[in-house]
């Protein structure tokens, strides 16, 4: 294995570029949300899905992109336990305007978040819910998170028996802090050919996951990669399309973000 060097040592600094999109699809209102962010050599990339009430589920998603940017940025870190504690913080506000707000009272929303620092290319990554991340080298997949939902549980616990809708979940923001299930991945370190993508379900359950893997290799060099991904997704859809919604960080050769 050859590790290139910097001049003091260091494995060299990686690029990273962002290319995010969200449509509404075939609903009568987007709930979905993006939001990434960079301070110093810290990159954050953060979605969420809601659902609940009448706008609930927009406010949710919103309120979560919006506060774990804003409290990541302040402190950018790796450490699981600080990006735990940031996580029960964003859950509290909701919860907070679940009580607030009676139009809010049955807000939810999942949450998946990257964070990568260029310098020591340290990456992590968290969810809840089943909104996704899937980390790829080429078009090869090195890892992809599991979701919380009953689908899921079911396959890995009674896979004979017919599982219930794909979007029942077991956990979501806006729960009470003893329903909250947080998953939290080891620290790995990037090189350039590496790319993530977070999604919501409404894009990934129109995919396979080589056929993503093979989609990002191809739109590698494309601005308008994610909208490429979209029409397909719409697509297949066929007019009954939910909300969709992707964000892609590349790994380039040592430079400058540009998120």
């Amino acid at each position: 294995m050859t590790v290139q060097l910097g001049a003091c040592g260091e494995p060299r600094s990686v690029s990273l570029r962002v290319v995010s999109r969200s449509d509404q699809g075939d609903r009568a209102e987007n709930q979905d949300a993006l939001k990434h962010g960079v301070v110093g050599e810290w990159q954050v990339c953060v979605l969420a899905d809601g659902a609940g009430g009448h706008h609930g589920g927009r406010v949710a998603a919103q309120q979560a992109v919006d506060l774990f940017v804003e409290l990541f940025l302040l402190n950018p870190t790796v450490c699981q336990a600080h990006l735990r504690a940031l996580v029960n913080q964003v859950n509290k506000r909701i919860l907070e305007m679940q009580q607030l707000y009676a139009e809010l009272r049955d807000m939810h929303t999942t949450l998946c978040a990257l964070v990568i620092n260029r310098l020591s290319r340290q990456a992590l990554w968290l969810h809840v819910g089943d909104s996704r991340l899937y980390r790829f080298n080429q078009d090869i997949l090195v890892s992809r998170t599991r979701d919380h939902s009953m689908l899921q549980w079911m396959a890995d616990h009674q896979p004979s028996r017919l599982p219930p809708a794909r979007n029942t979940l077991y956990t979501a923001l806006g729960e009470q802090p003893s329903e909250l299930i947080v998953d939290i991945s080891d620290v790995c370190t990037v090189s350039p050919g590496d790319w993530f993508l977070l999604c919501s379900d409404g894009l990934w359950e129109h995919f396979s996951d080589a056929e993503l893997g093979l989609l990002g290799l191809s739109l590698w060099d494309q601005g308008d990669c994610c909208s490429h991904i979209h029409r397909l997704a719409l697509g297949r859809a066929t007019g009954r399309a939910d909300n969709l919604s992707s964000m892609v960080l590349f790994v380039g050769e040592g430079g400058h973000s540009n998120g």
